[in-house]
């Protein structure tokens, strides 16, 4: 049977200009008999941990293993003899690190774009994504974030815009495809006191026959339908943060919960739907190298793989695909012990040291909120204790003082200094480390199963996913 060859790989997966970035290894088998011989996808459901590094992933496995005794449902995946596994290239038409835009809409339409613009490519003809298509095809469409619900990588599978900072054109544009469910945050996007041009896109969707809900129980009693609900002004608090707010508790849903009832709506649609489901925290988590934030909004989303895989179960009609799109900041367990403390022997302190972030109480972005250029020591030391259950020493209070004042110098110029400079300190304390506070190149985790999911493997382009997607469902794709 004919084989992708080296030539087939460079033109299908770096549609969009990204050679330079890429590496040229041969793409997985996909051979036309097989895709003849696969059955054919009534429903998608497309998870993303945004930002997530190879790190985090294994870090997650190792808490609940510690801390409740079993694993994750992500790597419990690997378990399953149906399971499809591949590493992901995720550059951009421009870069051989991507932003979340062009990683979304890779997958979104099947073609590289420049960081930044969400369906429109390098020659800046816009591309139809997948949920548009999956519209015109009668099935049922949804987006679920912990993010803004118009950030850009709900963004990528639904909206066509240039740049991704225009939020209010891309809620606009969800209500012209016509997406069935959207939940998370951005209300600040919806609401005419916010907008910029005045327009109650609340009352439009209201209108065009969707409920709209802005607390946790109104989504437990929104009617039947079409559905709007965003939760917050901007992103969804961090899962670390959330759990400590008993407000936050009773008006924010998790992102669990918003994808049982995001699954729950779309699959009375009796052609299928496509959903995508990100938890986006994770990527703001890493990016101000804090290892609470990271931790326990990765096992937030690990429950929504959970809800993903409680509605898969007996069935043998739905695509799940579990992946990143990027990785960030590549956070790290480094072993602790020997030489470095009086006891344990060779890194035998290194799951002590770990354990002390399932104390965490609230993220690094909540403690240093309550802090400032005039912080006194004893303040600092009141807040990370709050924050942490932890008592630095002298000489990082200290560090962490001339960081809020901004007289802080690191050898690698990074941005956030406060918030580094505090990573960095309670890397003393958990053995985390970072290498940066910025995307990475690093290839990412895929996971799927289920009918289309035979063309998964090996190494594989992003914008391949498009293919794999829309060949499972039959849509039609436009030359």
């Amino acid at each position: 049977m004919p084989s992708f060859s080296r030539r087939d790989f460079l033109r299908t997966g770096l549609a969009g200009g990204a050679a330079l970035f890429t590496s040229g290894l041969p793409a997985p088998a996909a051979t036309e008999a097989a895709r003849i011989e696969q059955g054919r996808a009534r429903n998608v459901i497309f998870l993303v941990s945004d930002g997530m590094s190879l790190g985090t992933l294994t870090m997650t496995e190792r808490h609940l293993r510690r801390q409740e005794g079993r694993g994750t449902h992500w790597l419990g995946l690997y378990d399953r003899p149906d399971l499809r596994r591949a590493l992901m290239d995720t550059c951009s038409a421009n870069s051989p690190v991507t932003d979340s835009a062009a990683a979304s809409s890779a997958w979104g339409c099947g073609h590289k774009v420049k960081n930044g613009a969400i369906n429109y490519a390098p020659d800046g003809r816009p591309r139809p994504p997948i949920l548009r298509l999956a519209r015109a095809a009668g099935k049922g469409t949804g987006l679920v974030t912990t993010a803004t619900i118009t950030h850009a990588t709900p963004a990528g599978f639904a909206a066509q815009v240039e740049a991704r900072a225009d939020e209010g054109l891309i809620a606009e544009q969800y209500l012209e495809v016509g997406v069935d469910v959207l939940l998370g945050g951005g209300a600040k996007f919806f609401d005419p006191a916010k907008r910029t041009d005045g327009r109650d896109l609340f009352a439009d969707y209201a209108r065009a026959g969707y409920a709209v809900v802005r607390d946790a129980a109104g989504l437990r009693a929104a009617p039947a339908g079409r559905l709007l609900g965003t939760f917050d002004p901007e992103h969804l608090p961090f899962s670390l943060d959330h759990r400590a707010d008993p407000a936050l508790v009773a008006k924010v849903p998790t992102l669990a919960a918003m994808a049982r009832v995001a699954l729950a709506r779309l699959a009375a649609n009796p052609r299928g739907f496509v959903l995508q489901i990100e938890g986006a925290r994770i990527d703001h988590a890493a990016h101000s190298n804090d290892i609470g934030g990271l931790l326990f909004d990765q096992l937030a989303f690990d429950d929504a793989v959970g809800a993903a895989l409680e509605f898969a179960a007996g069935r043998d009609d739905t695509l799940v695909i579990v992946t990143s799109d990027h990785g960030n900041s590549n956070p790290g367990l480094n072993g602790a012990g020997g030489s470095f403390t009086s006891r344990g022997g060779s890194y035998g302190d290194t799951q002590d040291c770990f354990d002390r972030v399932a104390r965490f109480r609230q993220t690094n972005v909540w403690a240093l909120a309550g802090l400032g250029p005039d912080s006194t020591a004893a303040q600092i030391r009141e807040r990370v204790h709050a924050a942490t259950a932890l008592d630095f020493e002298d000489d990082e209070v200290e560090m962490l003082r001339h960081a809020l004042r901004k007289e802080h110098r690191e050898g690698y110029r990074v941005r956030n200094a406060p918030l580094v400079a505090y990573g960095q300190i309670l890397a003393n304390y958990t053995s985390v480390g970072w290498t940066g506070t910025q995307h990475t190149t690093d290839y990412t985790e895929l996971a799927a199963f289920g009918p289309g999911s035979e063309e998964i493997g090996g190494l594989i382009q992003n914008n391949a996913l498009f293919g794999v997607m829309t060949r499972a469902l039959g849509l039609a794709v436009p030359a």
